[in-house]
């Protein structure tokens, strides 16, 4: 009986300890609650190192890190503080237990990662990282089970204000190529819009023959989220019919390697993601050739016919005759050539 009285007392004295808030936490709510949020964070973060913290600590320390990252996009938008203060609450999200402090939340960084996005002259870095917070919220929202409506709602109002800037400028480049590049960027931010989708679809028929080399002619640093294919692809030719595509499948190297082209590793992938391989091995590759007379020789480019496989130098072209078939159901919509030192597309447009 003592025993048991002994264990009882002790798990009374645990239970006890585990739901009191000590003095700095004590200390940390009074400051919350008078919108002190910086001293509110000081001294939850005392208390957490002490381990003196009750069963509402992480939910009032979250809600003191986000009313502070929303005091400080008041006075500074692109603050790097902001950002410092939501990462901090990311990390409490798992202990975090009242729903409303979640919606608190998600939807204050949804609705920050939504304002930096609308900001003018912004570089495309910031307008990804503004999107990417809208995105870390929706994904913890679902995770929780608390906000996503209200996030989803202020994801489609950045991307639709996002278009409504940027498209008609891309869509009105008058270098296709260009033209396609900027476009690109807007579907990474929106890859769901009507709008944008129909602007991409014309633009790829239009530059079926083009390869999208992207340097120089666009203007800004190059983003690696657009231009993110080792292999760029041409099609001087294309003939689409019920069931088939031919064509002429032209290819630039920017791996950094010198490589074989196997035209077996060519595939046509259909908008609903079932695929068909190639047939056809023969076409022609660029070479480095010593030309001219002897002690006048030079090196130059010179296209070498091949049958069964070619070989690809990095920033050498090389050109294959293929063919596809497939049911009439099948609506192709890119090929794609794959090997062990990198991925290449070539989207056709709808």
């Amino acid at each position: 009986m003592k025993k048991m009285l002994i264990a009882s007392l002790a798990a009374a004295v645990a239970f006890t300890m585990v739901g009191c808030k000590g003095t700095n936490e004590k200390r940390g709510d009074e400051h919350l609650k008078e919108g002190r949020y910086r001293n509110a964070i000081n001294s939850y973060l005392e208390a957490k190192k002490k381990g003196s913290m009750s069963d509402e600590f992480y939910d009032n320390f979250t809600l003191a890190l986000v009313r502070a990252a929303e005091t400080e996009a008041k006075k500074d938008l692109n603050s790097d503080l902001i950002n410092g203060y939501f990462d901090k609450a990311s990390v409490n999200m798992a202990d975090v237990q009242n729903a409303e402090v979640v919606e608190e939340y998600v939807t204050k960084l949804a609705t920050i990662g939504k304002q930096q996005a609308a900001q003018e002259g912004m570089d495309y870095g910031t307008i990804v990282n503004a999107f990417a917070k809208i995105d870390t919220a929706l994904a913890t929202a679902k995770a929780k089970g608390a906000g996503e409506a209200a996030v989803k709602a202020i994801r489609t109002e950045a991307e639709n204000a996002y278009v409504a800037k940027n498209l008609s400028e891309a869509v009105g480049e008058s270098d296709p190529v260009v033209s396609e590049y900027q476009i690109m960027k807007i579907a990474e931010m929106a890859p769901e819009n009507a709008e944008v989708k129909a602007a991409l679809n014309k633009s790829r028929k239009g530059t079926r023959g083009y390869f999208l080399i992207f340097g120089e002619q666009i203007g800004e640093p190059v983003s690696r989220r657009v231009d993110k294919w080792g292999y760029v692809m041409a099609l001087p030719t294309i003939k689409i019919a019920p069931g088939s595509l031919s064509g002429e499948l032209q290819f630039w190297a920017s791996t950094g390697n010198n490589t074989e082209l196997d035209p077996s590793k060519i595939k046509l992938v259909s908008t609903d993601g079932k695929e068909v391989f190639a047939k056809g091995n023969s076409g022609w590759c660029e070479a480095e050739v010593l030309v001219g007379k002897k002690g006048q020789e030079k090196i130059e480019k010179k296209k070498q016919n091949f049958k069964g496989k070619g070989k690809l130098m990095n920033e050498f072209q090389c050109s294959v005759n293929v063919s596809f078939s497939y049911a009439k159901d099948f609506v192709p919509d890119y090929i794609e050539y794959k090997d062990e030192f990198g991925i290449g597309r070539k989207y056709l447009g709808q």
